[in-house]
Order: structure tokens, then C-alpha cells, then sequence
């Protein structure tokens, strides 16, 4: 027997694709529904005795080489290595194999699984017992995980020297050279043509598929500074797109199941820390914002999700665009309220019951959202009334399914004490804020004008402030709200003093100023925020030269050299003093 019919004959199709996705015993078979196309009614069937899947929904079907191939987007070289893996049997190192009538050799994305597999156990083979890991060693037992805890290997955490080319030479002696690592998103080009290690003195936490492979990394510095991005992630390579990964559902999938719920934080430390306690149903989102894509990848595990975001201001914009997405995804959706500590991590050191009492009262998510406004705001005032109902609405018009949009239709009536019918008038006038799709990475239709942009950048990222040029206080703003932020700055205000109105508007600017952001990378909100400027400036000068162009050109209709003259000159200041 070959090693290709090894495999094949030593793995179960039914287990194999069980551990994807829910399957249920039809007769001989089992059905399910399918992971490469929304279906609402079940139509993926899996053969047992023929080994063997099919949807007769997209037509997609094969066998286990076929399956890990499409849910893994691999070649078949290296859904034979992952397999193989699997089913214990030992493969010749980089050979060809045959199957069926063709021959199959490695590929790219061969070579950046190997890169990655490599990279992963050097860091953790560093941080396990290198001297110059020793201040890498104490930061993590002073967030709680030991040296000789089991969450440093199940997590294969790992940590990168301050070195610019360690792993460039240590690639090298494993015969792959700098090209290759950067495609696999591990090193930097730099402006001389030359490369660099991406990680240097960074904690390092390895990014796996669902069958735990190592696809990237995200990499964390030991002290915060304002000089370095406090993470960095892998650059996106032929396996790896951060919209379509979860950090932890590898190890998470089984615990998701099993409670029928998954619970989504932000960073990987939260992750880890909940996993530690005994909480293995958590996962995290991969250096983006929440996608639909990785909503569909949970839902193939569970449709409950409960949301446990930060409560700072960057968490509470993330929390509310996630809710909007998971709500027009139909997923039943949950917030978790940890009042007095700013993360999970953070609330079960102080004692792992905060977090299970934190699950057990955890709130449907608009209920929740609707809450919190209502308690902000005086209900008596009918110009809160509609503020609340402006930013409620669109959620509610883009909620997927009937029955919980007209829930919602009512809770909001009864919470802001109207009537159901005067809450659905207004919502036939309501512009639906639309889901994001694969493409568009959850960002929420309705682009906003350069005021509000401005000002949801500067609210999302509060010291931008201090950068703010004096030609933007010049500026005749027209959103009132932009107006209230922009003078309390150019007066020196405490802007976190603003009104709860004022500050909840802000939030929804910032939260659709920064849809397509990666907020886990440092600088990208100030790198917007300059462009912005820029092309306002340009905008302005441009604006200038046009007006003082037609008054040049009826100067020179009427052969007023004097005042030609005057006016190029007023047009030279003008501009110098837009700069």
C-alpha cells in the first residue's frame, strides 16, 4: 500500500468533517450544512462507506483530500502532509506523490507552512530556555502564565530577540532563503533592497488554522511605548488572510460545540488567560476587525455567540460595529458585562467566578445597546428620544431576521415610551447600515463627509488632537457635533467632558471612520488622520487659485496690470499660508 492509500484508508471521512462542521445521522449518512455556501435548509451529505462528501446545494464534493483541500485552501501536497499528520504515517521528506492520474510536488504554499512551522519553534524554543528571553519569561509570569505552565505549550508561545536578521539566518541553515520568508510575511523590505526580521523583541503568539497549522503570527512588545507599535502581525501571505482566521478555534472548536456558544474577545492574552481558567470555548479575532466571513467560520460550530469586548473607547466602537454585523448575519449575539475591569484577562485574576457570573448574565446585544443609552440620556427629552432612535434604527433595519427585527421594533417603543407604529414610520425612513461581505471587511455603507471623518478620527484616537492644524479651526463646519469637538480642542477643553449626546455621536463617527482599519496597528488611525489633512489642504488651495483666477482673468479683460500684479501676490500669501 502506498502512503497517499495509507492515509486515505486510516482516516474516517465522518470524523474528518465533524470536526468542521455539525453533522447529523440521516439514515446511513450524515447531513449537514455545507461550509462553502450559505444555505438555510442542510443539503452537504457525507458518505461513510464511500468515503466520501457532496452538496447538492454548489455541487462541491470529493473526498477527505478533496475536503481539506477546499475548507483549508490547500493544494494536495499539502492536504496529504496535514493528513498524514493526522493519521500518523510518515511521509518521504519533500517528494512527489502520485494520486490517481497525476503527480503532485510542493508548492508555494508548501514552502510557507514549512517557513511558519519553522519560525513558530524557534520563538518558543527561545523563549523556553534562552537568556535572552529571561525579561520575556517575567513579563508573562507577571501577566499570570509561568515558564512551566501548560497554556506557554498548547499556545506555542514563543519570543523574538531584538535581532534584524536571526531568523533570516536561521531560515538560511534550512535551506530557505530571504524571498521566501517574506512571502510566508515574516520579514520586512526595506528601502535599500535589504531585509529584516518583521519580529524583534516581541512576545510571540502563533496564529494556527483550524487544523493547527501555524499561518502567522502576531507579535507583542514588552513595554508599552510611544515609539513601537504595541503588536505587529505576520503580513498577509498565500496562507494567510486575517479576515478569514480566528485566533484559538483550533483548540476552541470542540468547547464551542460542546456549550453550543463561543465567546469572542479581542486580544490574545484574553484568549489565553480564559483557557487557563478552564474556559476553552474563546476565540479572538486575528488583527482586523470582526469579518462576516469569520462569523460564518463560527457559526459551523455554533450560531451563539457572546461578545466580551474592551471598555475603553476603541472597545466600545468595535463592539457596536460587531453586534451590527452579527445582527444582519442572523447570529444570535450576546454582550458580557464586565463592570470595574478593563478585559476578561484582567477580571479573572481577580477571580475566575467574575467571569462565570459575567457569562451566566450576559444580555442580548441591541437590549444591551439599547440599555445603556437609555440610561445615558434623559428619556423625558424628546431630542434624546431622537437621538437614540437615529443611532438604533439602522441596526435594527439591517437585523437579518423577521422575528427579531420586530422584537426590537418593540423594545425600543417601550424603552423610549412611544408608540411600536411611530418606531416603524421611522423606520421606513432609516437608511439600513449593510454587513460586510468578504471584500469589504464589515465596513458600514454611508461615507461619511470630511467633517465627520475628522472628527470620528480624532474621537477614535484621542491624542491627535494636540496635531490638529490651525487651518482646521478656521473652518466653517456644518455638523454640529464636529463643531462642538473641534472648538472644546481649540480651547483647551477636557473633550472627554462633552455631553453624553455629543460623546455617543462621536462614537458612531469614529466607529465608520475606521470600518476598514486594522485598529491592532499602531499608527494607522494618525497615517489617515495626516492624509486626511493633506487633502483638505490641497482642496483649499485649489478652491484659492480658482477664485483668484477669475478675478486675474477680469483684470486682464480690462488690461489691469496694477492689479494683476496685487493679485498674484495676494495668491502667492494665501497659499503659503494654507501650508
Amino acid at each position: 500500500m502506498d502512503e497517499v492509500s495509507e492515509v486515505k484508508d486510516k482516516i474516517n471521512i465522518v470524523d474528518l468533517i465533524g470536526g468542521y462542521l455539525t453533522l447529523k445521522k440521516a439514515g446511513v449518512n450524515y447531513k449537514g450544512s455545507c461550509p462553502f455556501h450559505n444555505e438555510k435548509t442542510p443539503s452537504f451529505m457525507v458518505s461513510p462507506e464511500r468515503q466520501s462528501f457532496k452538496c447538492f446545494g454548489c455541487g462541491k464534493g470529493g473526498d477527505i483530500f478533496t475536503f481539506v483541500e477546499e475548507i483549508e485552501g490547500m493544494d494536495f501536497y499539502d492536504s496529504l502532509k496535514l493528513l498524514a499528520g493526522r493519521a500518523g504515517v510518515e511521509l518521504k521528506p519533500k517528494g512527489n506523490f502520485r494520486y490517481g492520474d497525476k503527480e503532485f510536488a510542493p508548492t508555494e504554499k508548501s514552502k510557507v507552512f514549512e517557513i511558519n512551522d519553522l519560525a513558530a519553534k524557534l520563538y518558543h524554543k527561545i523563549l523556553i530556555d534562552h537568556p535572552k528571553a529571561e525579561h520575556a519569561r517575567k513579563y508573562l509570569k507577571n501577566r499570570g502564565i509561568n515558564i512551566n505552565k501548560e497554556a506557554i505549550k498548547n499556545f506555542n508561545l514563543g519570543y523574538a530577540p531584538k535581532s534584524w536578521d536571526l531568523l533570516i539566518k536561521f531560515l538560511a541553515k534550512h535551506n530557505y532563503n530571504e524571498k521566501d520568508a517574506f512571502k510566508a510575511g515574516l520579514l520586512v523590505l526595506g528601502e535599500k533592497g535589504r531585509y529584516w526580521d518583521r519580529f524583534r523583541g516581541r512576545i510571540m503568539f502563533p496564529i494556527n488554522n483550524i487544523s493547527g497549522q501555524v499561518v502567522a503570527f502576531t507579535g507583542r512588545i514588552l513595554e508599552d511605548d510611544d515609539k513601537s507599535a504595541k503588536y505587529v502581525n505576520s503580513a498577509e501571505s498565500p496562507i494567510y488572510t486575517k479576515g478569514k482566521t480566528i485566533y484559538g478555534l483550533d483548540k476552541a472548536r470542540i468547547d464551542i460545540r460542546a456549550q453550543d456558544c463561543a465567546v469572542l474577545v479581542e486580544g490574545n492574552m484574553d484568549v489565553i488567560a480564559c483557557h487557563q481558567a478552564g474556559f476553552r470555548n474563546v476565540v479572538a479575532v486575528s488583527g482586523t476587525a470582526l469579518t462576516a466571513e469569520q462569523l460564518k467560520i463560527i457559526s459551523r460550530y455554533s450560531q451563539n455567540v457572546v461578545f466580551s469586548f474592551d471598555s475603553d473607547s476603541a472597545g466600545k466602537i468595535a463592539l457596536k460595529r460587531a453586534i451590527t454585523l452579527a445582527l444582519s448575519e442572523d447570529t444570535n449575539v450576546k454582550v458580557l458585562n464586565l463592570p470595574g475591569f478593563k478585559d476578561p484577562d484582567e477580571a479573572i485574576k481577580s477571580d475566575p467566578k467574575n467571569w462565570e457570573r459575567a457569562i451566566k448574565s450576559a444580555k442580548p446585544a441591541l437590549e444591551n445597546w439599547i440599555d445603556e443609552l437609555v440610561l445615558e440620556n434623559d428619556i423625558n427629552d424628546v431630542n434624546q428620544k431622537k437621538a437614540i432612535s437615529k443611532e438604533i434604527l439602522p441596526v435594527i433595519k439591517s437585523i437579518a431576521n423577521d422575528l427579531e427585527k420586530e422584537h426590537y421594533v418593540r423594545y425600543l417603543a417601550n424603552k423610549l415610551a412611544v408608540s411600536e407604529s411611530s418606531v416603524i414610520s421611522q423606520l421606513s425612513k432609516t437608511k439600513e447600515m449593510s454587513s460586510a461581505s468578504e471584500e469589504d471587511s464589515s465596513k458600514i455603507v454611508g461615507s461619511l463627509d470630511f467633517e465627520k471623518r475628522l472628527a470620528g478620527l480624532v474621537w477614535q484616537e484621542k491624542k491627535l488632537a494636540e496635531k490638529v492644524p490651525a487651518v482646521i479651526f478656521e473652518h466653517n463646519f456644518s455638523d454640529q457635533v464636529a463643531n462642538v469637538l473641534f472648538v472644546a480642542i481649540k480651547s483647551n477643553k477636557d473633550i472627554e467632558k462633552l455631553s453624553a449626546a455629543d460623546r455617543r455621536k462621536l462614537d458612531l463617527y469614529a466607529m465608520e471612520a475606521t470600518a476598514d482599519f486594522d485598529l491592532n496597528q499602531d499608527g494607522i488611525v494618525e497615517e489617515e488622520f495626516n492624509d486626511l489633512i493633506k487633502n483638505f489642504i490641497s482642496r483649499k488651495k485649489d478652491q484659492i487659485k480658482k477664485e483668484f483666477a477669475e478675478k486675474i482673468a477680469v483684470a486682464e479683460s480690462g488690461g489691469d496690470i496694477p492689479r494683476i500684479k496685487e493679485l498674484m501676490s495676494e495668491l502667492q500669501s494665501a497659499i503659503l499660508d494654507e501650508k
